[in-house]
């Protein structure tokens, strides 16, 4: 079911929008990815070659693969059974491909900047724990949140709920004391993807409105921040939206 979709730009990848620097190429790419397992092989190579491959590594960073060990496999894709199947096997290792690469480089690409940056200012030198701040919101900021104590059990958990680690990064980026947690440095720049990110949704919203389509508002409602076009909604908040709803329910005590 998560086959050949290419949704990882506006789902795992939305939150970081605002950097077209990264996302753009990223996006570009992942069609190269998807017909021709040279090009993904290329990626992955080159970020291995890079010389900052050690500092993602060491602290975390994500750079997932296609291998039979689920834990290191994107959530979406979290078997490789059906690239068995003749000929839709093609199609599902083509969308594997797809996902992954995207996103490889997206986070790749991102910390790099970020590194860059930072060592800029001179920043590194003086904290360089600062790296693992880094890591850590790329990764939440592309859907592979920390789920701490429970990481040990993620593939037990993805087989229950289904993308586990999307669910903790969408709650990370929606928790204030995460980004009170973040180095100086590092809660700057995901502040901004924060403000960026909505401001994008909400021209869309906005301009959906204008283009006749129905908006909802009530942040009670089960359509809150969906256009609607007939019986067909569009959810353009990459897995944020049932979150922010379900706390107003919460808080309102109405559904």
């Amino acid at each position: 079911m998560a086959t050949a979709d290419l949704s990882a730009p506006l789902r795992q990848g939305i939150f970081l929008v605002g950097r077209p620097k990264q996302f753009l190429p990223a996006f570009k790419d992942m069609f190269k990815y998807a017909f021709s397992e040279n090009a993904y092989k290329g990626l992955i190579e080159n970020i291995q070659a890079r010389p900052t491959y050690r500092l993602m590594r060491d602290n975390q960073l994500s750079i997932t693969d296609l291998g039979v060990q689920l834990e290191g496999r994107e959530e979406m894709f979290m078997s490789n059974l059906a690239e068995k199947i003749p000929i839709f096997g093609n199609i599902a290792r083509g969308s594997s491909r797809a996902y992954s690469g995207f996103l490889n480089k997206l986070r790749a690409d991102v910390f790099d900047d970020l590194y860059r940056s930072a060592e800029g200012q001179g920043l590194i030198k003086d904290n360089p724990t600062i790296l693992g701040d880094i890591a850590k919101f790329v990764n939440s900021a592309t859907g592979r949140g920390d789920l701490g104590i429970l990481n040990r059990a993620a593939v037990a958990l993805n087989s229950i709920f289904f993308s586990t680690r999307l669910m903790a990064s969408r709650l990370n980026l929606l928790n204030p004391q995460y980004y009170i947690s973040l180095d100086p440095f590092v809660r700057k720049e995901a502040l901004k993807s924060l403000f960026t990110f909505a401001g994008v949704a909400g021209t869309v919203l906005g301009l959906s409105k204008l283009g006749g389509a129905e908006v909802g508002v009530d942040s009670n409602s089960a359509d809150f921040g969906k256009i609607k076009f007939g019986n067909t909604r569009y959810d353009v908040f990459g897995g944020f939206q049932q979150y922010i709803k379900l706390a107003s329910q919460l808080i309102s005590g109405k559904l």
